[in-house]
């Protein structure tokens, strides 16, 4: 996002402000809370890695006052997303807005018996989330903010949480909460449908033709 970026650009960046169904709020911390986990890290990673291609996207949820402070960027509604494995496999990157100058990345690792995200923010943040455990599902899986750097989460615009819901028909919802003044400040939702090769290759916009 470009700072404001209004977490379109926060997320996109996200952009993130629209206020649509906000996932759920809660500190890393709660994952500890007694009960048994409703899927483990190792059982979330594998559904997760399973996104691996290109999508496109419907996206809702924008904060529209803060379009004026994202270059003039529009947003459109089927902006690729795109998920490759790296590392052998050992890590999940997402990347949102792909060739824009608020491109946006995300990667998703296995740390010991947790999952973890880092959100690198086109605002110049980046989040850290790490999957909820507890109140997760196969088919819905919640991130959860546990730090991260260039923020004061009580004063600036960030990344909050994360909710990505797997849907019977192949569609997938991944929808960022923003937070500012340590206080919700909407979510954003990126309804994501897969892309056959062909097209996935004209989606991918990019800023210069190569140099011969």
């Amino acid at each position: 996002m470009a700072r404001a970026f209004g977490l379109t650009t926060m997320v996109a960046a996200v952009v993130i402000m629209g206020i649509m169904a906000a996932p759920r709020t809660t500190n890393a911390d709660d994952s500890k809370a007694a009960g048994k986990s409703g899927i483990d890290a190792k059982a979330a990673f594998a559904r997760i890695k399973t996104l691996a291609g290109t999508w496109s996207s419907q996206i809702s949820g924008e904060h529209k006052a803060d379009k004026s402070k994202e270059k003039g960027e529009e947003h459109k509604g089927d902006a690729p997303v795109i998920y490759k494995l790296t590392g052998a496999g050992s890590a999940l990157v997402e990347t949102q807005f792909p060739g824009s100058d608020h491109e946006m990345v995300s990667v998703y690792h296995l740390d010991g018996d947790d999952l973890r995200m880092t959100h690198y923010c086109a605002v110049g943040n980046q989040p850290h989330v790490k999957l909820d455990k507890t109140h997760s599902t196969p088919d819905q899986l919640i991130f959860v903010f546990d730090g991260g750097t260039n923020l004061n989460p009580q004063k600036d615009m960030h990344i909050h949480g994360v909710k990505i819901s797997f849907h019977e028909d192949g569609t997938v919802t991944s929808a960022w909460e923003g937070y500012m003044g340590g206080k919700t400040a909407g979510t954003t939702k990126f309804v994501l449908s897969r892309q056959k090769a062909s097209k996935a290759a004209h989606l991918v916009p990019h800023k210069a033709a190569a140099t011969q």
